[in-house]
């Protein structure tokens, strides 16, 4: 009988196989093999945080610090966005939900003064289906962990707002002597936004970028004076620079919702509050509202309700992202008509 030694289980017995016991081992393997690719895919995890650091980093700092994450990155096997700046970190990341609980962690290891003592606020959203995950990786050194086109040195973190915890933002909404700024662009705010009933007046910049930001406060200064000032945006760290430009320009009075719209979700997800529609986001589920949530936004091509930005349909005029329902997709492509955003349909 022929004796064949060329797998683990020789090592394991210490001596040479047969052909019928080394056949017998590798379609006990196959056997193995197809079970397991027939268990469903493992739930996705997704992971939204912001963390300025307690003081900038230095440029060699900031060089090991995309040089940890990276690796961490690899070996807990996450997928996603991180950008790294000398003043702090900003992620859109999606992985398991151990593997994305050892990747903070070792954040907490790595830089203890910008992630211990649970300094950070990361959004863990648990149970998401497979095709959630985000493709690829990326993690890369920034000026900037959100770009507003200033000097950040003309807007220092300590000159900013006062952050409201949801269920005190909440209550605030309904001051009459409040105003609401939406700090997010006009793509995000048509399929979403906070609209008390009575109260506070909200006002929408209507940018198409952040860039613009600054000039919309120059332009709309009155408007801000003497009023209780409440920020908001999606997780909160467009207002953290946002609100700093607003109390440097000498603005006061200044508030801004803690964890963004997502933590207010999550604090009113039955019945949403006084947010309607649905919160913009930048991963896989494209957005998220309470439960129940209607559709307030329309297909820019038939008008039709719809709130779902999967048709990578521009502006054809500025070039902002615009809304095109599923039944329209290609006809809009077939009858060539410009596809015009809301803004540019009004100016």
């Amino acid at each position: 009988m022929d004796r064949v030694a060329s797998s683990p289980l020789h090592e394991k017995l210490g001596r040479a196989l047969s052909s019928q016991e080394l056949n017998a081992y590798r379609q006990k393997r196959r056997r193995a093999r197809a079970s397991l690719s027939c268990l469903p895919p493992e739930p996705v995890t997704l992971l939204l945080f912001y963390t300025y650091a307690p003081t900038p980093m230095s440029k060699h700092r900031q060089t090991e610090a995309v040089r940890f994450s990276l690796n961490s990155l690899k070996k807990n096997n996450l997928t996603g966005r991180l950008r790294i700046a000398r003043e702090g970190y900003n992620g859109t990341l999606t992985g398991s939900k151990k593997g994305v609980r050892a990747f903070t962690a070792s954040l907490e290891m790595f830089d203890c003064a910008t992630f211990g003592n649970q300094r950070v606020d990361f959004k863990y959203v648990d149970g998401l289906p497979h095709n959630q995950a985000l493709k690829g990786l990326k993690c890369w050194p920034v000026t900037e962990i959100v770009t507003y086109g200033f000097d950040p040195r003309d807007a220092p973190l300590d000159a900013g707002g006062h952050h409201l915890s949801p269920q005190v933002f909440h209550a605030a909404l309904t001051d009459p002597d409040a105003v609401v700024v939406d700090v997010r662009n006009f793509n995000e705010t048509i399929i979403g936004r906070f609209a008390p009933a009575a109260g506070a007046q909200v006002l929408d910049p209507g940018m198409r970028r952040s860039t613009e930001f600054p000039r919309w406060i120059a332009q709309n200064r009155e408007k801000l004076t003497g009023k209780k000032v409440l920020l908001y945006c999606t997780g909160g760290v467009r207002c953290e620079r946002a609100s700093a430009f607003m109390g440097s320009q000498g603005i006061k009075n200044i508030f801004q919702l803690e964890g963004g719209v997502h933590r207010y979700l999550e604090h009113f997800n039955e019945g949403g509050g006084h947010w309607i529609g649905k919160n913009y986001t930048f991963d896989k589920r494209f957005s998220h509202g309470a439960v129940g949530s209607e559709v307030i936004s329309r297909c820019t091509h038939c008008g039709n309700p719809w709130d779902r930005y999967q048709a990578q349909a521009k502006c054809t005029a500025c070039g902002i992202e615009v809304l095109l329902c599923r039944s329209c997709q290609r006809l809009a492509k077939s009858s060539g008509k410009a596809l015009r955003c809301p803004l540019c349909q009004c100016s």
